[in-house]
């Protein structure tokens, strides 16, 4: 049988029973501890409910007694100070109001100064943060007398005390967006946790109550870690079988080919004492491929240092050919006149853009970095300036590069995209200046290559005589881009998108 098989048997016969009575014993126990828990918060809630509600009760039942007398104000204060000198205790404080809401009377307690807005359609309660109390108001049906009866918060808290169920963690009181907070034992986590909510006042307030969840009793707790206890006993075996069977060999098998040198060595393969056939196999397939691979390492390695012979002579042989075609139209163009000297030069100037490139291209032939635009700018710089027709001698070229690198199939047409336009700017513009910037777009694999000049005269470049030449010029480097040219002819302005290594 396969190790796969083996563990796979072992697994499933440990576990299975195990599994089985767990399953259906915390099934059991958790849906026993949710509905007791359920029961225990709402006893709780009811509970804290009906002893804010009897407080509540007392200041509406104020009002409404008042409310329905139909006697006179004097009639009225004569009634409530002598009910209060009959059962001070159990009264809240009453104020009687003008129907423009001027006091007229007051049972006791601190002074009612002023009364709370009044509903029309019956008694209202407000919660008064500034003045910490619930204020209970009402209007005689014809509004000519008003009434207002106050409960402190304090005595709220004091009546609602302790209860039955869970532990009360938060108790708040609410009425739209005023909350006063009635108990506060301290901030628990959001999963410990139960919260129920409980109009009050016909609609008009509401109480939210937080409970904290009853500690788990010890025997709940054996039964909800009987399951991890059997999956660490499930875990821990099979962690036996495979570090038996699998890990430890396999670990030798890597111990070995960490210390392997390649191809300068042969695999030096561990005692491997594992039953299992496969790993055994395994460890002969490597050392079989480690010779093989001690052959054709050997092999590679001696073609690559052939290859990398042959390109360094045959870039070294380009970059001294082309420096040869440079002294030579160099030399030519010194016996030259006017027109065939300018011809030279142009030439000459395209041969160095050319070098430029390769002389950079195979500075970075060890690292395979690309070709630095900005060095590649700087060079033909130098070289156009010390090229310039007679007439641009002198002339200033600056540049603001960003530092990046391209690969020389851009390179190649970027250095004769410079040439050309520079060369042009230098006919059409003797006395300027020329810019040549390149910026980062959006896109980290491309920039904007950017030619300028500073100080043309109008429609220098519309009568230039090579104009039409220099636009099926550009116009064909401009495709090995793969990008549009953006020019403005009449300030002399050059653009384009190029390829960059992100």
């Amino acid at each position: 049988m396969s190790t796969g098989t083996k563990m796979l048997l072992i697994l499933s016969a440990a576990m299975l029973p195990l599994g089985f009575i767990a399953l259906l014993t915390s099934l059991d126990m958790a849906r026993s501890a949710s509905a007791e828990q359920r029961m225990a918060v709402r006893t709780g809630m009811a509970f804290h409910a009906t002893r804010v509600e009897m407080v509540i009760d007392r200041g509406r039942d104020a009002v409404r007694s008042a409310r329905a007398s139909l006697q006179p104000a004097s009639a009225l204060c004569a009634s409530i100070a002598r009910q209060v000198r009959l059962d001070r205790g159990s009264r809240p404080p009453l104020a009687i109001f003008d129907g423009e809401g001027r006091r007229i009377c007051q049972s006791h307690g601190a002074p009612i100064d002023r009364i709370a807005p009044v509903d029309p359609k019956g008694d209202h309660v407000w919660l008064d943060l500034q003045r910490r109390s619930f204020r209970f108001t009402a209007a005689a049906p014809d509004r000519s007398l008003l009434f207002e009866a106050d409960i402190p918060l304090a005595e709220i808290r004091f009546a609602i005390g302790s209860g039955g169920g869970l532990p009360l963690n938060r108790m708040i009181l609410r009425q739209g967006p005023v909350d006063v907070v009635l108990v506060d034992h301290g901030e628990t986590a959001e999963k410990d946790i139960l919260r129920l909510s409980q109009p009050l006042a016909g609609n008009q307030l509401a109480l939210i109550a937080e409970y904290r969840l009853a500690p788990s009793r010890a025997r709940t707790m054996l039964v909800v870690l009987l399951p991890l206890l059997m999956w660490a006993a499930a875990a821990f075996t099979g962690w036996l079988i495979v570090n038996r069977l699998l890990l430890r060999p396999l670990s030798q098998l890597k111990q070995s080919i960490d210390s392997w040198k390649g191809g300068r060595s042969s695999l030096q393969l561990p005692r491997l004492t594992t039953p299992s056939h496969e790993i055994r196999d395994l460890a002969e397939s490597f050392g079989a491929v480690a010779a093989r691979i001690h052959d054709h390492e050997q092999e590679l390695e001696d073609g690559l240092a052939r290859q990398t012979r042959l390109t360094r002579e045959v870039h070294h042989r380009v970059k001294n050919n082309l420096q040869v075609v440079s002294s030579l139209i160099n030399l030519h163009a010194r016996g030259a006149e006017g027109a065939v000297a300018d011809a030279y030069g142009a030439i000459q100037r395209r041969v160095d853009a050319l070098a430029v490139v390769h002389r950079n291209h195979y500075a970075e032939l060890e690292e395979n970095n690309g070709v630095s635009v900005r060095a590649l700018a700087g060079e033909l710089a130098t070289s156009l300036r010390a090229s310039a027709p007679a007439g641009a001698t002198g002339m200033p070229i600056a540049l603001n590069l960003i530092d990046v690198q391209v690969t020389q199939d851009v390179a190649v047409p970027a250095a004769f995209f410079i040439t050309e336009v520079v060369e042009l700017l230098m006919h059409c513009n003797p006395q300027g200046s020329v810019l040549i910037s390149l910026q980062g777009t959006d896109r980290p694999d491309r920039a904007n290559l950017r030619i300028e000049t500073v100080g043309m005269a109008e429609g220098a470049l519309d009568d230039y005589p090579g104009i039409g030449r220099f636009e099926r010029v550009v116009t064909g480097i401009a495709r090995q881009f793969r990008a549009p040219l953006s020019q403005d002819l009449q300030t002399g302005r050059f653009e384009i998108e190029i390829s960059v290594r992100s």
